[in-house]
């Protein structure tokens, strides 16, 4: 285990799960959120050479380290993904030649990747599910600080959070491989390995959660004004959370959750469309959402605000780590919360007092 490393599990796995009686948003702390985004390899996408796939696959196995000292037993789910693969999957989907991956994949053969699964079984209603998840793959050439190093902390820090803490619903958290190659990772979840017995109540991708700014005019929209339904914010300073109408109801109870989970948290609801656009379907959400469930994506809208998207300086430098904590803060409570939080069991009368001096222990002693 190298330097950075060993630093990296020291301030993750200290201290492991909270207390169930503390809230659960109050533990989340910026410290940890730094460790995580730093202790990912900056080399980590699928496309790219032979260190950014070694890279990748070193992601997938620190998930799992990281994962186990936080006291859960990860899943692997595998996916089998190389360029040459998918152009082969798309000729026999008919996709027209032109539009097909190049056949050559930095000279590697076909491998396996894996999602990262762990959950928290509810207590009551275990068969409704509520979804938190991010990708930890990146672009060749970028370290992937905002895309995604900012939902995978947010990820491993609700998940250090809430365990421990009953909930009615069960919690299940999510690391998608192959995001940045086509929602690889999401598609075959949703097409094979979601259970068919279950309620998805919710699900939640996190995607680029880090990156804010005051300035004027830095803010961007895919969506312009619709006049008395929306009216494009043009400062990058809050949250988005993006879906279409028919999942409104679940939207907007994840935005009013947050925001009583972290006061002075700035959001933008986008839930007016009744179909959803092409930019709300860049992440991991979109295979749930398309195929009936409610899901939402979480982002600091990434190109349309930062502009080290996809860029070699999208570094943790360039985060707003004092903002990044309050959307974390925010995502736990509400996940607490929508998850159905069970109080503790009320402790018996006296059972904490201690005897007083002179007072029968109980021993027959009576001292």
């Amino acid at each position: 285990m190298n330097m950075l490393l060993a630093v990296v599990c020291g301030v993750l796995c200290l201290g492991g799960a909270v207390d169930d009686r503390a809230a659960p948003a109050a533990m989340i702390e910026t410290a940890r959120l730094e460790a995580s985004i730093r202790g990912l390899p900056t080399k980590r996408a699928a496309r790219g050479d032979v260190a950014h796939q070694k890279g990748l696959l070193e992601t997938e196995a620190l998930l799992e380290l990281w994962l186990k000292d936080l006291g859960y037993t990860p899943r692997r789910l595998p996916l089998t993904w190389n360029l040459k693969y998918q152009a082969d999957e798309e000729k026999k989907a008919g996709v027209p030649e032109s539009q097909q991956a190049p056949e050559t994949n930095a000279g590697l053969a076909e491998r396996t990747w894996h999602n990262i699964v762990v959950e928290l079984p509810g207590k009551t209603l275990p068969k409704e599910v509520l979804i938190l998840a991010c990708h930890f793959d990146a672009v060749p050439g970028a370290p992937g600080a905002d895309d995604n190093g900012t939902g995978v902390a947010a990820l491993l820090e609700i998940a250090r959070v809430l365990k421990g803490v009953p909930m009615e619903r069960t919690v299940r958290m999510i690391f998608f491989n192959l995001e940045e190659v086509g929602l690889r990772g999401s598609m075959e979840y949703v097409k094979r390995d979601l259970p068919k017995d279950e309620k998805v109540i919710g699900m939640v991708s996190l995607e680029m959660l880090g990156y804010f700014t005051d300035a004027p005019n830095s803010q961007r929209s895919p969506i312009g004004k619709i006049e008395g339904v929306f009216d494009p914010p043009t400062v990058g300073d809050f949250i988005a959370i993006a879906t279409i109408q028919k999942f409104s109801e679940f939207a907007r109870r994840l935005d009013a959750e947050m925001r009583a989970a972290a006061p002075g948290l700035k959001t933008v609801v986008a839930d007016f469309m009744p179909v959803a656009p092409p930019d709300f379907l860049r992440s991991d959400h979109a295979p749930f959402m398309l195929t009936g469930k409610p899901g939402v994506m979480l982002t600091d809208t990434s190109n349309f605000r930062n502009p080290h998207y996809h860029k070699p300086t999208d570094t943790i430098e360039t985060l707003d780590m004092e903002r990044f904590t309050l959307v974390v803060r925010g995502v736990a409570g509400a996940a607490h919360a929508i998850a159905g939080p069970i109080p503790p069991a009320p402790k018996a009368p006296g059972a904490n007092e201690k005897p007083r001096t002179g007072e029968a222990r109980g021993d027959g002693s009576g001292k």
